[in-house]
This record gives structure tokens, C-alpha cells and sequence, in this order.
């Protein structure tokens, strides 16, 4: 069973957007990328994904220019 789960849409560097969707299901995280791309990951993996994204996101800049 499926819950927790996010919707948001990315951007590429050439100007597509995907829609991602983020669950939690029984002992994984799912991320789905589009139509026809699906990562299940153990939850020690989805943590250091997430951990090193946000470190590579805050190296670049992060929402430094993001206006509100």
C-alpha cells in the first residue's frame, strides 16, 4: 500500500518537465520519473540520495535566486 506519496514536477537543463512521484511502499521508497521510469530504493539508499543531492544542490547555489 502506497502513502506519503509527493507529486512535483522537475526541470532539465534543456527546459522538459517530468513529473515526479515520491512513495513510500511496504519496506522501499519508489520514485517515478515520468511514464516509464521507476527507482525502488532500500531506505538507506533513498537517504543518501537525498543527502548527496542536497549537497550538490547547496554547492551550486541552491534557492539563492529565487524570487518569492
Amino acid at each position: 500500500m502506497a502513502f506519503n506519496k509527493r507529486q512535483f514536477y522537475v526541470n532539465t537543463p534543456d527546459g522538459d518537465t517530468i513529473l515526479t512521484e515520491v512513495f513510500q511502499e511496504d519496506d522501499k521508497v519508489t520514485i517515478l520519473l515520468g511514464e516509464n521510469k521507476r527507482i525502488d530504493l532500500d531506505v538507506e539508499s533513498a537517504f543518501e540520495l537525498a543527502d548527496t543531492l542536497l549537497i550538490l544542490a547547496n554547492d551550486m547555489g541552491g534557492y539563492e535566486n529565487e524570487q518569492y
